[in-house]
């Protein structure tokens, strides 16, 4: 095991835990990911460089503005930790390729996909557009930018069918996410992503009715459950195929 090299994917990938924050934050608003500096939301006091350091400004804090004293979500050193962990998984798949590369921008993206949708109830634009154009470049040192090519049409082509005839029941947010989903994993990727995130809905719908109570129609929001499904299916596609292949 190399020691430095998970010590290097670890600190890269708080680091970019702690942008994908600030994507989190500022882009369902519509405001810039780059300007004006990192801030308190509170009383927008500009924040140091030693207030940003990943997890452990905010354990030094405990939880709090240096400044105003506001508590600090927990969601931010748990995003952090997370897009750490999602890159460790995506190296011990692909080791140091641009493969790697790839999953963990294709990572950042799904990641703060899930969270903007919980918040939210939507995917913005501006981060789904640039993620086809950043997958499909990407292809070309991947799986191919044809195969790449064909999911994104095949998969954004298919939710754009099922989001027409639903007559809304999907959002054009889903439909955008799947095209990302197509250019980072193919057909095979895509259809692996769509099993999983039908399987793991329609669980989480049934357990949802049975503790709330609810109805039926019901919104779920789906963009997590592709967002999820997505990673394993970047990470596992073939295996899952055949696995599932070797089923009949």
């Amino acid at each position: 095991m190399d020691t430095a090299a998970y010590l290097i994917i670890i600190t890269v990938g708080l680091l970019f835990g702690s942008f994908t924050n600030v994507i989190i934050a500022r882009m369902p608003a519509g405001e810039s990911i780059v300007s004006p500096p990192s801030h308190c939301p509170y009383c927008h006091e500009r924040l140091k460089a030693v207030d940003l350091v990943p997890v452990f400004s905010y354990l030094f804090l405990r939880g709090r503005c240096r400044y105003c004293q506001e508590s600090i979500s927990l969601r931010y050193p748990l995003v952090e930790i997370l897009c750490a962990l999602l890159f460790i998984g995506v190296y011990l798949r692909w080791g140091l390729t641009i493969t790697t590369i790839s999953g963990c921008i294709f990572s950042v993206i799904l990641l703060a996909v899930a969270f903007i949708d919980i918040d939210h109830g939507i995917i913005p634009d501006r981060l789904t557009y640039p993620g086809i154009i950043i997958g499909l470049a990407l292809s070309f040192w991947t799986l191919g930018f044809l195969p790449a090519l064909y999911g994104t049409l095949a998969f954004g082509g298919l939710m754009f069918t099922v989001a027409f005839i639903s007559n809304g029941g999907m959002g054009g947010g889903d439909v955008k996410l799947a095209a990302v989903i197509g250019a980072f994993t193919g057909i095979t990727g895509s259809a692996v992503t769509l099993l999983l995130a039908c399987f793991s809905g329609a669980i989480f719908g049934v357990i949802i009715m049975a503790v709330n109570k609810t109805g039926r129609k019901t919104p779920i929001k789906f963009g997590p459950f592709l967002a999820v499904s997505a990673y394993i299916a970047f990470l596992f596609a073939d295996t899952i195929t055949l696995w599932y292949l070797g089923l009949f």
